[in-house]
């Protein structure tokens, strides 16, 4: 008769899934935030759960599929906190709902995003914010360009030059790796 695994040999198993999916993790997160310092905190929040709830991850299904859906439900409860705590834009339900039906593949997408990832930390937050802004539901060029004083036109070519330096830094982030 096999003996059933110890929860010491369950913990193991659990730390080596965790650690080696926070790449992932940390991706998925910054797609539903569009912030790197609020996927930071979220990421650190869903790590927390997942331990707490790792007795309830069974060890034959895929660790990752498991661990996003903890993290699609840690960043629903981050931007309800946030809201009631000050009037900010956050994402609404149904925008993260989409965002999260679009999990990342396992593998193949990771380079990609660790680059994006880091191109967007690069970034002055004030020309990120205006970026991920900018490609929001019911954005408009128009609406920004109001609130940030600026004519259409010349937010529209800032607009540009930052998707530019945005590929061209990703580009060479993922030559470099």
């Amino acid at each position: 008769m096999c003996a059933a695994p110890t929860n010491d040999f369950l913990d193991q198993s659990f730390v080596s899934e965790i650690s080696e999916a926070q790449s992932a993790l940390r991706s998925y997160i910054l797609k539903l935030t569009g912030n790197h310092h609020t996927a930071q905190d979220v990421l650190q929040e869903t790590n927390i759960v997942l331990w707490q709830k790792r007795m309830d991850w069974d060890p034959t299904t895929t660790f990752l599929k498991w661990a996003y859906r903890v993290a699609y439900f840690q960043t629903k409860a981050h931007f309800r906190d946030q809201s009631r705590e000050q009037q900010r834009l956050t994402f609404n339900d149904s925008l993260l709902d989409l965002l999260a039906k679009d999990e990342p593949q396992y593998d193949t997408e990771a380079p990609l995003q660790d680059a994006l990832d880091h191109c967007l930390s690069k970034m002055d937050e004030e020309k990120r914010r205006l970026l991920l802004r900018r490609y929001q539901p019911d954005s408009s060029v128009e609406e920004l360009a109001e609130e940030t004083g600026q004519s259409a036109n010349t937010l529209s070519q800032s607009l540009r030059r930052l998707r530019t330096k945005l590929s061209q830094c990703i580009r060479n982030q993922i030559q470099t790796a």
